[in-house]
């Protein structure tokens, strides 16, 4: 981020900068910005990246590889059942953190199998970190394995249009985007959509075109998306995707 050398601030502007962040410190809150040790790389690849991002707890983008897993608040048994079993699996086969969104469904799902197999999460929330969306969300998922991380000022409220800005984060953050379930107008098509603008590959889950609420799944392997029927598969593709990112740095 270049600024020019000429670039003050007013005095009012340092003093109210001052009192916010010694109001973070005072919640154990810390914060990043471009230029800075913790700020994510991958977000440097992004059109329009943070300025300033808040977080509680470690910075495992730092230390980890990372999943982003995305979908539905409304899950299907049978997508319940695959993340028990097979998302489980690929967990405990690989050392990663595993990125979501912290909604009901996929998202909290997502989170927990990763603190149950002891690794890390990170929670991209929509809102400031004081009063964090949804409700109960830090007693849901909290740990010290767990990072909560918005770009939004410490006691923003949620608002509809946040969903966009904390997707774009989910997906910037994944060497891949695992979509689980989600039907064609969806949110979860969202982040999906950030992470094929990144040139990040996506993942899901194939079903019967009978069964509701999963026509998202259907028309990303229609599109080109690759499809995941196990721990497994999913196993593969993330080595698969890992050399190849690191052959694409060297």
């Amino acid at each position: 981020m270049d600024i020019s050398p000429d670039f003050t601030f007013t005095y009012s502007e340092q003093h109210e900068a001052q009192k916010y962040l010694d109001r973070l410190a005072a919640l154990n809150i810390n914060y990043t910005y471009p230029g800075d040790a913790n700020y994510p790389k991958k977000f440097y690849h992004m059109t329009e990246p943070p300025l300033f991002l808040e977080y509680v707890g470690r910075p495992f983008w730092m230390e980890y590889d990372c999943i982003a897993v995305v979908g539905t608040r409304k899950m299907h048994e049978l997508s319940r059942t695959w993340m028990r079993t097979h998302f489980s699996q690929y967990l405990q086969s690989e050392t990663v953190c595993v990125v979501s969104g912290g909604a009901y469904g996929v998202d909290q799902m997502a989170h927990l199998s990763a603190l149950k197999e002891g690794l890390p999460t990170v929670v991209v929330v929509p809102s400031g970190l004081v009063d964090m969306y949804p409700k109960q969300l830090k007693q849901t998922v909290s740990s010290n394995l767990t990072c909560f991380v918005s770009e939004f000022e410490i006691d923003q409220p949620l608002l509809k249009s946040h969903f966009y800005f904390r997707n774009r984060l989910i997906a910037a953050l994944g060497e891949l985007t695992f979509m689980v379930q989600a039907e064609i107008k969806s949110g979860s098509l969202l982040t999906v959509h950030h992470a094929l603008q990144s040139g990040r590959p996506v993942v899901t889950i194939p079903a019967h075109p009978s069964l509701i609420g999963f026509a998202g799944n259907n028309k990303l392997i229609h599109d080109g998306a690759e499809k995941v029927l196990s721990g497994l598969d999913l196993l593969e593709l993330w080595r698969a995707e890992l050399i190849s990112s690191k052959l694409l740095i060297v």
